[in-house]
């Protein structure tokens, strides 16, 4: 059976965290989404396809980031294909941060290599570049230090050196679906010389 999908792929950022500055809104440009009934992301279905000319969107304000059809089914690998260029504000003035200041910041290294939903590969660069990340239930990675590539799917069970932990899988069945959720409280570091964001923790939450 085919779900359609429409105003559910959506993005939080929850703030109750006094100890760490928070993020006041995180803009992205979304090329695709696709899933996987593997947790090492074998076989990937795009279920959300937004041509080559996103734009950028603010997911705070709870945004739909596109629409698709998704076979019921239990889905323990998301990956979503972006512009590794992103946007944020800290909500409140801490080191290198300041508060509502715009950050542009790349999250894929110069050289690094990313394979696409399609399965191939690209190099990026300097300056914006399409890539796509991975979120299984198979990765343990919750940052992205040591070595650590997010934009490669993980290879066995337990693996820390690729993708990000997703630590819900998507579930569809029936009327019930999955939302998609992003939580970026304290994660707003400006301990360096430039104000960066750290990786958010990724989940889905279940909805009727």
């Amino acid at each position: 059976m085919m779900k359609i999908v429409l105003g559910l792929f959506t993005i939080f950022l929850m703030s109750n965290n006094v100890f760490a500055a928070d993020p006041q809104y995180l803009k992205i440009k979304v090329y695709k989404m696709a899933v996987s009934t593997s947790p090492l992301c074998t076989n990937l279905v795009t279920i959300i396809d937004n041509g080559s000319s996103p734009t950028y969107t603010d997911v705070l304000v709870n945004p739909t980031l596109g629409s698709g059809s998704v076979a019921d089914g239990t889905y323990p690998c998301v990956v979503i294909e972006f512009s590794d260029t992103l946007q944020f504000a800290s909500d409140t003035t801490t080191g290198s941060c300041t508060a509502s200041t715009n950050v542009s910041m790349s999250v894929c290294q110069n050289s690094e290599t990313s394979t696409l939903i399609d399965g191939s590969t690209t190099t990026c660069t300097a300056g914006d570049d399409r890539v796509a990340m991975y979120l299984s239930t198979a990765s343990t990675a919750t940052t992205g230090t040591g070595g650590h590539s997010a934009f490669q799917a993980p290879t066995s069970v337990g693996d820390a050196t690729k993708g990000f932990l997703l630590s819900t899988a998507l579930t569809v069945s029936g009327s019930a679906a999955g939302k998609f959720v992003v939580n970026g409280t304290g994660k707003i570091d400006g301990t360096g010389g430039s104000c960066d964001m750290q990786p958010p923790a990724f989940s889905f939450s279940k909805v009727q």
